[in-house]
């Protein structure tokens, strides 16, 4: 299984703070089922780090786990916060942003919490990516409460070409009635949709096995099916470097 939205590298963002709770959570992905994780440290106004940055990154790690004999595969990746589509596309094209699995067919975006910092041309720009031939995934958008007061502004992102990426812990409860409620809509509402562990540390990493499981209890086995159908189709696409 591919886990494609993780904080797994160790003192980069606000994932784990140390080697050891690192290794922690990829012998709990393992445990789980995961073989893949997709490194994805936040970038965004309060820190910026670059594709050579994180390269370098989840080289150390990859090594780490080798001499643990941890077998799971760490994968580059970034989720990128937008609130200016001017300025995004001016980094994106100076290839300042490590991409999904560093390559040219999914990106993970994330935007702000904050309502008044919602870019107005964010459909134009999901179009705009995948006119690049690369489909952006939004990040846990059952989380973001002005995608619930304001359906059509999700809308407009999935008829654009974004998918959407659903948080395992939404769905379990552990951000809240709100988010488990969102999730669960999303997932009956539009198609195509992955799931994530969004996972940041030992407490917070529930696992994509939970999340199946939930799905094809309440959803049932079709849905679960195809939820993983598509993660196995991103792996495909992250490996081969597509």
């Amino acid at each position: 299984m591919l886990d494609l939205h993780c904080h797994i590298l160790p003192n980069v963002d606000d994932g784990a703070i140390s080697l050891e709770e690192s290794l922690g959570m990829a012998r709990f992905c393992v445990q789980d089922g995961i073989s893949h994780v997709v490194a994805t440290p936040h970038h965004h106004r309060y820190s910026r780090p670059l594709r050579a940055d994180i390269l370098r990154h989840v080289a150390r790690l990859n090594e780490e786990l080798a001499g643990a004999a941890v077998p799971l595969t760490i994968l580059p990746g970034s989720e990128v916060q937008v609130t200016d589509t001017s300025e995004y596309r001016s980094d994106f094209e100076a290839g300042l942003y490590c991409h999904l699995g560093d390559g040219h067919a999914f990106t993970l975006l994330e935007f702000s919490w904050e309502d008044e910092r919602y870019p107005p041309g964010a459909p134009e720009l999901i179009g705009w990516l995948r006119g690049r031939g690369m489909t952006p995934i939004v990040a846990h958008p059952e989380r973001h409460d002005f995608f619930a007061r304001y359906p059509a502004r999700l809308r407009a992102l999935v008829e654009a070409g974004a998918w959407l990426q659903v948080t395992v812990d939404s769905l379990l409860g552990n951000h809240g009635p709100a988010p488990r409620s969102s999730g669960e809509l999303l997932l009956r509402t539009y198609p195509e949709v992955t799931l994530a562990t969004d996972a940041h540390n030992l407490r917070r990493c529930s696992g994509l096995s939970a999340g199946f499981a939930w799905v094809r209890d309440r959803l049932g086995v079709e849905r679960s099916e195809d939820l993983q159908a598509r993660a196995d189709r991103v792996l495909s696409a992250l490996v081969g470097r597509v």
